[in-house]
């Protein structure tokens, strides 16, 4: 709890500057304060005339209130006090050097005694140790060892005791019996205090008006509040800064002791809601409610009972209504200007998390996250916690938009927190969500810690591997898969026992050996000891065909290959495992080896329609490319017949007609494409184009310009890769028209 007694000596020791010397101005700071304290003592050193000391003793007053009150460092107090011993020692000498003017004449000593000389001298003598009494006082009361504070406070409390004995100076005495409250305050003796203060609110009783009786009587009141001895209610009370400052030491007082008692504090709620009502609610005093949350939980302190609430449920474990309390007060409560609530919105992330209710937490720390002011301590928490809430979010059953949340979420905590000692875990996470092997197995080479997650990073790095494997050979490229297929081998063994004992690991660690194992009878034999488990997983069963064809091809023995297909083929090959055949058919470059093995697969696929086409493609294509144009007319005609909304099976049977001499049918099968095509399709040119291309070297050449119209009509949307055949086609046609038409397009 923020303590006054620092300062309400400052606001007093002002007041009286001001009564005993009025008209005074205060420094402009501490360095300039003390600048201003050596010009007073320079201008001492001088010896100037009497009433000099006394006009510099009234002056230096403010001085010294505002240092104190800027809460100067030690060593400034320690100068000024110096400062103040040497103004009193000039003092000394002015005074003997008053005596010895008077040459030991009595009658001359007389006059001395009784002059304004000597007046203003005696205060001087009594001002200058009463304001060092000052700096003594706040000097020991930074000191923590109780006994060294006591000896520390002797020079002060004397220094206050000659100022309360200068009768004829009311302001020195009050001051004097003020500073020697506050010197009993000082070394715990609150209730001697409290005696010296009323009897200073005695003394100042006819004079209503004073300033210093109203700071008495304020002191007064914040030592009753300290001991515990307040009204029964704030009601009625105006509530200005003097006030506040009071409700709140009464309220924190009664809560010390409800705290002792186990009473309920509602004195000290009334007491807060009113600092509350009236708009007196700062950093300082939120933090200090919340250190007696289970107090105030049960009583009404205005919009904050639910803060208070909140806390205390949290700290109990209570989090669904922890939750619930933070979403009330934030709902209610309009906090004022510089007061930070994001440790309490954090909080209220933290409660939403326990409670296992992500959508509160992420959309608190999403928008705490965006703040731009955010404290250093709380973004580093928040960052945290955002990423736990998006990992506890997808460990309970997550989903595509979770899991990229959840990365973004775990990037962003190990950037700003490297050193978290949950970084790793991260990072795993990280590698286990990347895009590509190779950036997957950077952030596992990140891994600080990781004998914490053994297992963990030895399981994910062969994931990773297996799966960008996988990726590559299901796209028919092997020999992009060598490199991997390697790297994948040695992660392999540096699995946990129990992970190279899943069948699944095992089988893609033999589609990794069959494609890069120097001896490939071994990986068959190996290949035999797993396929006699029946394994009936899918993709361990693709594994293993593919493994096989793979191994048989490395060995050169196509013969083998062709059995294993033909077997395959006689059983039925299904959509998951044609799926992987096909494209290792489709890459073999061997073109006769390609069409036996695509017509052995063919007759499997007639009830799979998007494979049988792509067979179908496969075939025909390796037919023309043989230069078997008959066969694949004839098989063209089949596949249109089979699949007449195939573009490609249209475009087969235009190509294979024209290399047998039926141009024709060529333009008819290439009029079905572009009938059905637009010209912002790239198939619409280059039917078009063969089309023209087609009449233009046929007995009616003619036929070539009413295309060559159409697509004039429609050259906005040309493709560059057409332009040079178009301008081939204009060339060799006999199209006039066209040809002007085409020359006066810009």
């Amino acid at each position: 709890m923020m303590s006054l007694a620092a300062t309400t000596p400052c606001r007093l020791l002002a007041m009286l500057c001001l009564l005993v010397f009025p008209g005074l101005g205060m420094a402009a700071g501490v360095g300039s304060a003390i600048d201003q304290a050596r010009a007073f003592l320079g201008q001492l050193q001088a010896q100037p005339e009497a009433k000099e000391f006394a006009r510099i003793a009234r002056e230096v007053g403010p001085v010294i209130d505002e240092v104190r009150q800027a809460n100067a460092s030690e060593a400034d107090l320690k100068t000024l006090r110096d400062l103040l011993e040497k103004m009193r020692e000039q003092t000394e000498k002015r005074l003997a050097g008053l005596e010895r003017e008077t040459n030991e004449d009595e009658a001359a000593l007389e006059r001395l005694y009784r002059s304004q000389a000597w007046d203003d001298i005696s205060f001087s003598l009594a001002a200058f140790p009463y304001w060092r009494a000052w700096m003594d006082l706040e000097l020991a009361r930074r000191i923590d060892d109780e006994g060294l504070r006591t000896q520390a406070l002797l020079p002060a409390l004397k220094g206050f005791r000659s100022a309360s004995m200068q009768l004829f100076r009311p302001g020195l005495v009050y001051g004097g019996w003020l500073g020697i409250g506050y010197v009993e305050m000082a070394q715990g003796r609150n209730e001697r205090a409290r005696e010296i203060f009323k009897s200073l609110d005695e003394a100042l009783s006819r004079e209503s008006d004073s300033p210093i009786r109203e700071a008495v009587q304020l002191e007064l009141r914040l030592l009753e509040a300290r001991t515990g001895q307040v009204k029964s209610s704030p009601a009625g009370r105006k509530v200005d800064d003097n006030e506040a400052k009071i409700l709140r030491i009464e309220a924190f007082a009664l809560l010390q002791e409800s705290r002792r008692s186990g009473g309920r504090p509602l004195l000290a709620a009334e007491r807060l809601k009113a600092l509350v009502d009236n708009g007196y609610v700062d950093q300082s005093l939120v933090a200090d409610m919340m250190t007696y949350a289970q107090e105030l939980s049960g009583v009404d302190i205005g919009p904050y009972t639910d803060l208070v609430g909140a806390e205390f449920a949290l700290q109990y474990d209570h989090y669904y209504n922890a939750m619930q309390k933070y979403e009330s007060f934030f709902k209610r409560v309009n906090p004022p200007p510089g007061l930070d609530l994001d440790y309490y919105r954090f909080r209220w992330a933290v409660a939403a998390y326990k409670a296992q209710i992500y959508q509160p937490a992420v959309t608190v720390l999403e928008k705490l996250l965006r703040k731009k002011d955010l404290a250093p301590e709380t973004d580093k928490a928040a960052t945290k916690l955002l990423y736990a809430v998006y990992a506890a979010r997808e460990a309970a059953g997550g989903s595509p938009a979770n899991r990229r949340a959840l990365r973004e979420a775990a990037q962003r905590f190990v950037k700003q927190s490297p050193q978290d000692k949950d970084a790793d875990a991260a990072r795993l996470m990280i590698a286990q969500t990347a895009s590509n092997a190779s950036s997957a197995l950077d952030a596992l080479g990140d891994i600080r810690s990781a004998n914490r997650l053994k297992g963990d990073v030895e399981r994910t790095a062969f994931q990773i591997i297996a799966r960008d494997f996988s990726k590559t050979i299901a796209r028919g490229k092997t020999d992009a898969a060598i490199g991997t297929a390697k790297q994948g081998i040695r992660a392999f063994q540096k699995l946990p026992k129990a992970d190279k004992a899943d069948p699944f690991n095992f089988a893609i660690l033999l589609q990794m050996r069959a494609l890069v194992d120097p001896n490939p009878e071994d990986v068959l034999k190996a290949l035999e000891f797993i396929e006699k488990k029946g394994n009936t997983n899918l993709d361990i069963r693709r594994a293993l065909v593919w493994s096989r064809l793979q191994l048989y091809d490395r060995m050169g023995d196509f013969e083998r290959v062709a059995g294993h297909v033909r077997a395959l083929a006689a059983d039925g090959i299904p959509s998951w495992q044609m799926e992987f055949l096909f494209p290792w058919i489709a890459a073999r470059e061997d073109l006769d080896q390609r069409l036996e093995l695509a017509r052995l697969v063919h007759p499997a696929a007639k009830d799979q329609p998007d494979m049988d086409r792509r067979l179908r493609n496969l075939t025909i294509e390796g037919l023309l490319e043989r230069g078997e144009n008959e066969q694949a007319y004839d098989e063209a005609r089949a596949y249109t017949r089979d699949h007449p909304s195939s573009g490609d099976a249209w475009k087969l049977l235009a190509q294979s007609a024209e290399r047998t001499d039926q141009p024709f049918e060529a333009d008819r099968a290439w009029r079905v494409i572009t009938d059905k095509a637009v010209p912002t399709m790239s198939i619409w040119w280059e039917g078009m184009l063969n089309r023209v291309r087609i009449r233009t070297h046929s007995t009616r050449p003619e036929e070539a310009c009413p295309l060559l119209d159409e697509i004039q009509r429609s050259a906005e949307h040309m493709p560059e890769t057409s332009r040079e055949t178009y301008q081939q086609a204009l060339a060799e046609s006999a199209c006039p028209r066209a040809t002007a038409a085409a020359d006066a397009t810009p």
